[in-house]
């Protein structure tokens, strides 16, 4: 046995996939347990045939890599896909250097072959962990920035190094000249020494800060806004600032006018509570089937249970009672689809408190499309629940804002509703006095009278009782409500303007009576929001119409539809007319179907819009029925 032969023995001892190359890149060796791993013998990838055992997409590359090393005379490690021995394509690292005779040309090459599939596996785990991570932190930042509220971070030293597009838009400055101590060049002089007085001692003693002061606006008028802030520290031991300044000047030019009482005050102050907080994320891996195989220290810490107690099918009891049959339900449809669903559950802590999450998931798939492992991330959306509820309170009172803007515009038609009656009264009042003179005494014809004032009278109240009922601003009461009699009052007040506008209104109802669940305040403000819109859409013609048809769905739901033939909304526009601020009309400000749609969806139903043919628009939405089972009788 020669040198080179007893060498390669040596070499198919040692357990790595080793090979050699003539001077020009012709494989001429490879050990044995290379030939093990791809299934053949060297005959058959011997030369330039060794190309076959890659992954065709990778073969150019590599080849073209192969003749850039070979040129160098310089190895470097090149990554492809080579196929093993049962078909799979697993990612490999080829390591190659050359040996140089005396006038440093290349004699031979020399090189390895290392198995990376499992690396790139974890690689591309980390990068799905690392988007749907950068996915929760980009819903986070258009969330505060919706926030109608001044948001701001800061750091230890008090400093700022965050603040939300509100207060971008309100300063009408840019970001750096806000950040760090710019923002005190905002602040009112007068107040500039007290501020900072509060602030530096809450720096220094309290984890938190509440304060008062002027901002001086875009306009360079200066508001009050209220400072309310908290100081967190996340798992890394980092020190922040989190807070909110809330716009207060009409509230502090009534303090300072009329002195109000401790009551007001209360509740001034719970309509300025806005906490936002930092969103912790914490990774999980589950096995093909769902069961939990992996899940990070984070949140075994948050729920202070072993992870023991969790692994397998035993993370349900983690979640919250009432949530647990959702989240199974849930989690086996998406491993039985292997199509991903996000989904909300309330997580218990570790000292008993329950606290929301998102639970976000993401399957590993192999060639064939069978999933090898599932991996997720759990976001605290706690505060994002909470700023929804605040949300939904700022829309209840901006509903409220809107119907006596909507009243205020049929001032003139409720006028006129109102003036017909009385001068009845007034009309029939003479009569009774004319038929009670002496000579002209006629008891029959003043009784009668007197009773067309009574009539006349109590047709003026209810005209008065219906518009106080749309214009107060009262809790909703999800009670049992009469729909056709609400719609009966909307269309009994808009009756005159209707007409003046010489339009028609038909209603096609169900002939039974129709209960909903629900608050007759807010169904009636969607009634008159869907009316006026298809009134004020409709031009006058013979055919001017307007269709307000309600029918009986499946699911125990009632399907309520108002119809137009007007100038209709081009169909590309259909699905953006209910997003706020967004509108079609000239002189809108967007936010009449947005209220429509945070209704309906209140009410536990959905609401939208089709294109009629030839012309117009209708707008419908689902409500639910009232069930006499829930009457206590």
């Amino acid at each position: 046995m020669d040198k080179h032969e007893e060498a390669d023995a040596i070499i198919d001892l040692i357990p790595a996939m080793a090979w050699s190359t003539t001077s020009d890149g012709m494989l001429d060796f490879a050990s044995q347990h290379f030939l093990e791993y791809v299934g053949l013998p060297l005959a058959e990838i011997a030369g330039e045939n060794f190309y076959r055992l890659f992954h065709p997409a990778d073969t150019t590359r590599l080849a073209f890599e192969w003749r850039s090393i070979m040129a160098a005379k310089t190895g470097r490690e090149v990554e492809g896909r080579l196929r093993r021995a049962d078909g799979e394509y697993r990612w490999c690292s080829l390591r190659q250097r050359p040996r140089l005779d005396p006038e440093g040309n290349v004699a031979k090459w020399y090189g390895v072959v290392l198995d990376i599939e499992d690396r790139k596996r974890a690689e591309d785990a980390l990068r799905e962990t690392k988007s749907a991570l950068a996915a929760s932190e980009e819903n986070l930042r258009l969330i505060i920035n919706s926030l109608p509220v001044l948001v701001w971070s800061a750091r230890p030293d008090g400093s700022a190094d965050f603040v939300n597009q509100s207060w971008l838009d309100y300063a009408g400055r840019p970001a750096d000249q806000i950040l760090e101590w710019g923002f005190l060049d905002l602040y009112h002089p007068d107040d500039i020494p007290e501020m900072v007085e509060i602030w530096k001692r809450d720096l220094e003693s309290s984890d938190h800060t509440r304060l008062k002061g002027r901002i001086r606006g875009d306009d360079g008028q200066y508001r009050w806004f209220y400072f309310s802030g908290r100081k967190l520290t996340d798992a890394n031991g980092l020190v922040r600032w989190y807070g909110v300044n809330i716009d207060i000047e009409n509230l502090q030019r009534a303090e300072i006018a009329l002195r109000e009482s401790e009551a007001a005050l209360r509740e001034s102050e719970h309509k300025l509570k806005l906490i936002i907080n930092t969103i912790p994320a914490m990774a999980w891996s589950c096995t093909p089937d769902g069961q939990l195989e992996y899940w990070n220290q984070h949140l075994t810490n948050f729920v202070g249970l072993p992870f023991e107690a969790i692994v397998g099918f035993g993370f349900y009891r983690m979640f919250h009672p009432d949530d647990v049959d959702r989240m199974r339900e849930s989690w086996e449809q998406v491993v039985a689809t292997k199509q991903p669903n996000p989904v909300d559950a309330r997580i218990r802590r570790f000292d008993g408190e329950y606290r929301w999450f998102n639970l976000q998931q993401s399957p590993l798939l192999d060639p064939e499309g069978n999933v090898v492992r599932w991996y997720g991330v759990v976001v605290d959306i706690e505060d994002r629940k909470q700023a929804e509820e605040s949300l939904r309170q700022s829309q209840s009172h901006l509903a409220h804002v809107t119907r006596l803007t909507t009243i205020g515009e049929l001032a003139v038609s409720i006028a006129h509703e109102i003036n017909q009656p009385l001068m009845a009264i007034v009309t029939n009042a003479g009569t009774c006095l004319r038929w009670l003179r002496d000579g002209h005494r006629d008891l029959e014809q003043a009784r009668l009278a007197a009773e067309r004032v009574v009539q006349d009278g109590h047709r003026a109240g209810e005209i008065v009782a219906s518009i106080r009922a749309m214009a107060q601003r009262s809790p909703v009461r999800m009670e049992r409500t009469d729909f056709k009699q609400a719609l009966h009052d909307v269309l009994f007040l808009l009756r005159e303007e209707l007409r003046s506008r010489g339009l028609q209104v038909v209603t096609d109802l169900m002939p039974e009576p129709v209960d909903i669940l629900g608050d007759r305040t807010q169904l009636q403000q969607v009634l008159l929001n869907l009316i006026m819109n298809s009134a004020e859409a409709t031009p006058r013609g013979a055919e001017a119409l307007v269709t307000v048809r309600c029918r009986q769905v499946p699911k125990g739901e009632v399907e309520v539809s108002v119809s137009d033939t007007g100038r209709g909304i081009p169909p590309e526009q259909l699905e953006r007319v209910f997003e706020p601020f967004y509108t079609t009309k000239s002189d809108g400000i967007g936010m009449g179907l947005s209220i429509c749609r945070s209704i309906v969806e209140a009410h536990g139903g959905r609401i939208w819009a089709t294109t009629n043919h030839p012309r117009g628009n209708s707008f419908t939405f689902t409500l639910s029925q009232f069930k006499d089972a829930a009457v206590d009788r």
